[in-house]
């Protein structure tokens, strides 16, 4: 629950003493800290992570010594919706600061290290990864509220619900994002990486800048257009820089950095997002994306080095044959249908539709559905890692890709036993779990189950085809959930996406791990490090 300007300025002026009383006693025990215990102070700046104890501390005491005060003059409904938002910053300031210094710290290895040729490399993954962590914090601004904002433009268009049209910024956002992923890639080869960066983010800057001004839906439809470009441009070209700019054995660790980008970005936006939106408004919000927008392009400019001639290439071109060819293969066929699409599915239309327009629907504010999301990507960091360990060491892709489906499935249908605001959130929970089961193993289980196309394909090519054939439930997602809702209800739809995991995960594990494959007989091919498709941004962030 949120408090009105009225009663922060009150709240502030009944405050302020004591911040600023607060705020001198954390700094002198900072201060004492330092002095007294200089060893300490300089383990906790060992590394970036560590660094983070130190701000989050402090703010954490900042908190603790206004609770009494805040305590006396808030209504205790105003005081925790004050600790959520508080809660959210923390979190979110930790992660900034965390993305600050790594960057430095690249920066000081790369002056301070005699070995060129590793500190370079770093150097300039660092800097990509700043320029991306800021353009996609610019696009996950406003997941927790696009639906919402749609609908304040909608006017009614005859056949055309106003339930239909706030799916569609979603729906078209994502299928633009899959066509213009192509010629990103060809841009990227023919102009180099970097120049390709620099513009393509001016689309996205104009489209973030164009959506905060939209009088009208189609207005809105057109800006988010622009949007898709620069994050499909962005996106490839990331992945390009990184592949030019590291060599061969560093590489998985480039996109390593690729990706903790994109998670720390998807993290960020949706709470930072909500409380924009809550306080200033939703323009305000989409302006500070084409801010953020702005700066990605500016840092893509100071930070990264130009592109070095004979980079690595991607090879990954396709003809429709390769993709009927591949289509053949019943057991891509059954992961594609069964896993990739369906994850892909409920991402954008249960995660990105269907929750911040129930939740809406419940009372809630954008701020504290931007929280809620901020469920999602906590639980795919804490469990990501651990579930790919796990499957790579017992080389059991399928069951945990299988138990992914069937967590999701069941999580959503919480729903049915606690209506409203808690099903909802076990939902994002189970969705979370899902999707960290299924980002990893499910490309691991491509070569797997692809072994003779990959042999005449490669695996670049064979992973193009996939992509793009994947992201065909990024795009009917929204789609499906809005028709759904509209047809029948927004519980009914929550529900329906629910039955539909269960049965897509169920019939994956009846292909996978019910029926062997006939070639189980052969020796197990050793899987590549592989850069999950991240669905905030990650796809891919979201895309």
């Amino acid at each position: 629950m949120s408090i009105g300007q009225d009663a922060a300025l009150i709240v502030l002026h009944a405050v302020r003493d004591r911040v600023w009383m607060v705020a001198a006693a954390v700094f002198l025990g900072v201060l004492l800290v330092s002095l007294l215990l200089p060893s300490a102070m300089r383990a906790a700046a060992a590394t970036p992570l560590r660094s983070l104890l130190l701000p989050a501390g402090a703010m954490l005491a900042f908190g603790a010594g206004l609770m009494p005060q805040l305590a006396a003059v808030l209504t205790p409904e105003a005081l925790y919706g004050i600790l959520q938002d508080g809660a959210a910053l923390l979190v979110v300031s930790s992660l900034v600061v965390f993305e600050a210094l790594l960057l430095l710290g690249a920066g000081s290895a790369r002056m301070r290290s005699p070995d060129a040729t590793t500190a370079e490399p770093r150097a300039a993954v660092a800097g990509m990864r700043a320029a991306l962590f800021l353009f996609m914090l610019a696009e996950e601004l406003s997941r927790s509220f696009l639906p919402l904002y749609a609908r304040e433009l909608y006017t009614p268009v005859p056949g055309l619900s106003e339930t239909l049209m706030m799916g569609l910024p979603i729906g078209l956002f994502m299928l633009l994002v899959a066509v213009f992923t192509p010629f990103a890639g060809a841009w990227a080869e023919r102009f180099g990486s970097r120049r390709t960066l620099l513009v393509g983010t001016l689309p996205a800057v104009a489209g973030f800048a164009g959506t905060a001004l939209a009088q009208s839906l189609p207005e809105l439809l057109m800006w988010r257009s622009a949007c898709a470009l620069g994050y499909a441009v962005m996106f490839i070209g990331a992945q390009g820089f990184i592949a030019r700019h590291t060599p061969p054995d560093q590489r998985a660790r480039g996109m390593a950095q690729f990706v903790a980008a994109v998670i720390v970005a998807g993290l960020c936006g949706a709470p930072i997002g909500g409380i924009l939106a809550d306080h200033l408004g939703y323009r305000a919000a989409f302006a500070a994306s084409a801010l953020l927008a702005l700066a990605a392009a500016l840092a893509a400019a100071l930070l990264l080095p130009a592109d070095r001639a004979g980079g690595a290439r991607d090879g990954g071109r396709f003809r429709l044959r390769d993709a009927a060819g591949l289509l053949a293969n019943r057991r891509f066929l059954a992961l594609l249908l069964f896993s990739s699409v369906p994850t892909k599915l409920m991402l954008t239309g249960y995660l990105f539709y269907l929750v911040p327009v129930s939740l809406h629907a419940a009372g809630e504010t954008p701020a504290g559905i931007g929280r809620m999301m901020m469920t999602y990507g906590l639980i795919i960091v804490v469990l990501g890692p651990w579930v790919s360990r796990m499957a790579d060491r017992g080389g059991r892709h399928s069951l945990f890709a299988g138990l992914g489906g069937l967590i999701g499935g069941a999580g959503t249908l919480a729903i049915l036993q606690a209506p409203g605001v808690p099903g909802i959130l076990a939902g994002i929970a189970a969705l979370g779990i899902a999707h960290a089961f299924n980002n990893a193993t499910q490309l691991a289980l491509v070569p797997e189950v692809c072994r003779t196309e990959c042999a005449r394909m490669g695996e670049t090519g064979v992973f193009a085809v996939y992509r793009l054939l994947e992201r065909g439930g990024s795009v009917i997602g929204p789609l499906l959930a809005a028709v759904i809702a509209d047809r029948f209800g927004l519980q009914a739809a929550l529900v329906a996406f629910g039955a539909l995991g269960m049965l897509c995960g169920a019939a994956f594990c009846a292909v996978f791990l019910l029926a062997p494959p006939r070639e189980a007989a052969q020796p197990r091919l050793a899987t590549p490090p592989l850069t999950p498709p991240i669905d905030h941004g990650g796809d891919d962030a979201h895309a």
